[in-house]
């Protein structure tokens, strides 16, 4: 059984339109997408910059001001926003299709004539400001931007946001960034539409005719950091009302062939119908929820992840108990009773794969991360060798719980004792929320 590969697997093609035809309704969702534009091309002292820029785009021309472009795309039904994500810098269209051409010229207009004023600016550092503080008193927001700040090892992809970042942003700098982000070295769209795909090529010419590509060029994918041991990694608040925490370790690659076994064992562990989830909760009351999860991976190697959330007086029994059944649930009865009724759940699951959104980030990912398109019988046939002897093998390859990145949320003086007493050897560091947002 092949493993896969990891590593230079991108192949998105320059002005690639990736496309779905939708007959139903006269819609067309139509998505420009700057591969790599996005929050790797930021600096350290400037983090915050290619959201600010994406949430600036559409904020002011020399002629139109933010209120009359956002009237102007209201008159023609459309819904128009740009977002980043680690990579990309995304401008997302819908709109009915009667108007699409409108709206195509609209938006050509605002991405070239965009100013991005000095009021507008100043506006959008208020609102992220105050995002970070409003981010900064939901715990699970807290727990999460924790878990992903210890995996990028405190730079600015695992932050809230900046504090520092977002005040030394610069009139000059967005335009700067934005100038880049139009000349990435590739340009893709994605669109799901009524109208034919030669039709819907022909109206994106005006966003690729004499296009410069001396801009920004995709940077490689930072790397989780790897678990050594138990490393615990407290964010400390003493007046939560119950525990929270995210463990996780090393997962697979995108085209790992043993990412159905892992779906399937993942499932049978740590769904709502899982073994953690029944002993944890349905049997001793200790947490409001307990699963395991997949993060999913990209270029990189993704996690695999274990979340729970217990009452204080519960967690001294509850976080030991929840790592020997990790640590023991391949042998466990009930979890491969469980796991024996995984592929059937998982072969009706394959109906999902049929809705045209999936499909078209299907043929994305098969591009970016060498995800293979199984068909239906294809797709049953690799589900249906999942069985029992597998997932061991599997488990046995790929489950680590001895090596786990672990992050809680709660009165650290307490999770000290409760972890010290589960492990003297566990490596434990407290944290404070204000450094997801320095």
């Amino acid at each position: 059984m092949g493993h896969g590969t990891a590593g230079g697997i991108d192949a998105v093609v320059n002005h690639h339109l990736y496309y779905q035809q939708d007959l139903r309704v006269p819609m067309t969702s139509l998505s420009l997408v700057f591969h790599g534009g996005g929050i790797q091309q930021e600096a350290e002292a400037k983090a915050g910059l290619a959201r600010m820029t994406a949430k600036m785009l559409f904020r002011g021309t020399a002629a139109m001001s933010r209120e009359e472009i956002s009237k102007k795309f209201e008159l023609l039904g459309a819904d128009v926003n740009a977002a980043v994500s680690e990579t990309d810098f995304a401008v997302n269209i819908s709109c009915f299709t009667k108007n699409l051409d409108e709206v195509l010229v609209l938006v050509h207009t605002v991405m070239n004539e965009v100013s991005f004023p000095n009021d507008e600016l100043d506006l959008v550092k208020k609102q992220e400001l105050n995002q970070m503080e409003a981010a900064l008193q939901e715990p699970e927001r807290v727990l999460n931007a924790g878990n992903q700040y210890v995996l990028f090892n405190g730079t600015r992809l695992g932050k809230i946001g900046s504090r520092k970042g977002v005040n030394a942003v610069a009139r000059n700098d967005v335009v700067n960034f934005f100038s880049a982000v139009c000349g990435t070295r590739v340009l893709y769209f994605t669109c799901i539409s009524d109208l034919p795909q030669e039709e819907i090529s022909g109206k994106l010419s005006a966003f690729t005719r004499n296009r410069q590509t001396d801009g920004f060029a995709l940077k490689p994918e930072a790397p989780f950091r790897e678990s050594h041991g138990l490393e615990a990694y407290i964010v400390d608040s003493r007046d939560a009302t119950n525990d929270r925490f995210i463990w996780t370790q090393r997962g697979i690659s995108a085209n790992d062939d043993r990412r159905f076994d892992l779906q399937l064992v993942v499932d049978a562990l740590g769904s709502f119908e899982g073994l953690l989830f029944d002993v944890l909760r349905n049997k001793n009351g200790w947490c409001y929820g307990a699963y395991g999860f997949i993060m999913q991976p990209t270029i990189r190697h993704g996690r695999i992840g274990f979340y729970s959330d217990p009452a204080a007086t519960s967690s001294e029994k509850l976080i030991p108990a929840m790592k020997q059944l990790i640590h023991d649930f391949p042998e466990d009865k009930e979890f491969q009773e469980r796991l024996s009724h995984r592929n059937a759940a998982f072969k009706n699951r394959y109906a999902y794969q049929l809705d045209l959104k999936y499909k078209l980030s299907s043929e994305v990912n098969r591009d970016r991360y060498g995800v293979p398109i199984l068909d239906q019988e294809s797709y049953y046939k690799r589900i249906d060798a999942v069985n029992l002897q597998t997932a061991k093998k599997t488990i046995s390859e790929v489950f680590d719980p001895e090596n786990m990145t672990m992050v809680f949320y709660g009165d650290a003086r307490r999770i000290t004792s409760i972890l010290k007493n589960m492990d003297p050897n566990a490596k434990i560091t407290l944290m404070n929320k204000d450094i997801l947002v320095e």
